[in-house]
């Protein structure tokens, strides 16, 4: 089976995309009926081998609002790729342009196409718009132009696939992101970073691993950070780990007790933070998933978040999703004060039985295979 992956959101400083096709990248290397490409936009034209995946770059321009993406524009160059490489099944990372390409030469070419659907655009478009609706219709019929045509759609949670229901495109099934359980597990506690970091002994840390950006609702969560202090005066200790746009708020809006780590790419790093925090906290409302709040159960951390989008599903702890910024200091205040009833055992073995990335990518090749011998029934 040869698989070609093809998505605008790879790069140096990626996030859960990246983790995503990295774990593709590493599971099927074990694979030996599996032929795996990625396409992805560079600076430079180039072609090179990681793992056992083709990895084939086209020069593209940046995107105006990341400096850390590019976007794939040129559909002749793209077009010529995909029919050199002849793929089974061609899985797309985004929804800008890659589908009206791909889609047009499936025909010709007979390949099924598959799109994971790594983004909400509707809810990161009201999140950034503060609630307005203005553009919602026209990003829904977007989405549904978009996907419906494609053979099958994979979401990351129950949450978007009722989602995309909701919009009448049938054709979903859900893979959760997965992560390897021995990083994360295995990982011995590095006691010394605390005094790397400057974290006194006897603070509570909270820690957020992700973007610096609006559409995870970092302002707001600085927001929280800062009233946290206001009320309990030298208790927690921020440990915030990544980059992005709102970076230099985070020097703005917050006076002392916080790191700021920048972007880490070694999920064995990331985990050693993770095993020296004792709560993780994000904002955001518009995740369709969310690896790093998985990583951080896998260590044993509890979450605190928001009630929204898939964090019911990926969460072992749901009575620490939250309503609204109060409950959302209540819980994080009331947590730090009784960590020692946290069971630690029992997150971890949420996430072993749940996001094994041995389990997940097993499941996502099944799915491939049904596909191409015809025997998905996605309406089941």
């Amino acid at each position: 089976m040869k698989v070609l992956d093809i998505t605008h959101f790879y790069s140096s400083r990626g996030g859960g995309i990246k983790t995503y096709i990295n774990n593709k990248m590493n599971y099927f290397s074990k694979c030996e009926d599996i032929h795996h490409t990625l396409l992805i936009p560079a600076e430079e034209d180039s072609c090179y081998y990681k793992e056992k995946t083709k990895v084939i770059t086209l020069k593209s321009p940046q995107l105006l609002f990341s400096k850390n993406y590019r976007l794939i524009i040129n559909p002749i160059k793209l077009a010529k790729v995909i029919e050199e490489e002849n793929p089974d099944v061609v899985e797309i990372g985004s929804p800008f342009l890659i589908p009206s390409v791909v889609n047009y030469l499936k025909e010709k070419s007979g390949f099924k196409v598959v799109g994971f659907f790594h983004s909400d655009l509707e809810k990161v478009s009201t999140n950034l718009l503060k609630g307005k609706n203005i553009i919602r219709p026209i990003i829904k019929k977007y989405v549904y132009k978009t996907y419906s045509s494609m053979d099958l759609v994979i979401a990351p949670s129950n949450y978007i696939k009722n989602y995309l229901r909701s919009i009448n495109i049938q054709n979903v099934e859900v893979v959760y992101h997965g992560i390897d359980l021995d990083v994360f597990t295995n990982t011995h506690v590095d006691k010394s970073l605390r005094l790397h970091y400057a974290i006194e002994k006897d603070k509570v840390v909270l820690i957020y691993v992700g973007r610096f950006s609006p559409d995870k609702n970092f302002s707001h969560l600085l927001k929280i950070f800062k009233t946290l202090n206001f009320i309990k005066p030298k208790k927690f200790h921020f440990l915030l780990v990544g980059d992005g746009p709102l970076k230099e708020e985070v020097y703005d809006q917050l006076e002392s007790d916080f790191t700021v780590v920048d972007y880490i790419e070694d999920r064995e790093e990331i985990a050693k933070l993770y095993k020296i925090s004792d709560i993780f906290v994000t904002a955001s409302k518009s995740d369709t998933f969310g690896i790093s709040l998985i990583e951080a159960q896998a260590c044993g951390l509890p979450v605190v978040a928001y009630k929204e989008n898939s964090f019911p599903e990926i969460c072992y702890y749901k009575d620490l999703l939250c309503t609204d910024s109060l409950d959302f200091i209540y819980k994080v205040v009331n947590l730090s004060e009784s960590l020692e009833r946290v069971e630690k055992d029992k997150i971890q073995q949420f996430v072993k039985k749940n996001f094994d990335v041995n389990i997940t990518m097993e499941k996502l090749v099944n799915v491939y295979k049904k596909l191409l011998n015809h025997r998905f029934c996605p309406l089941k």
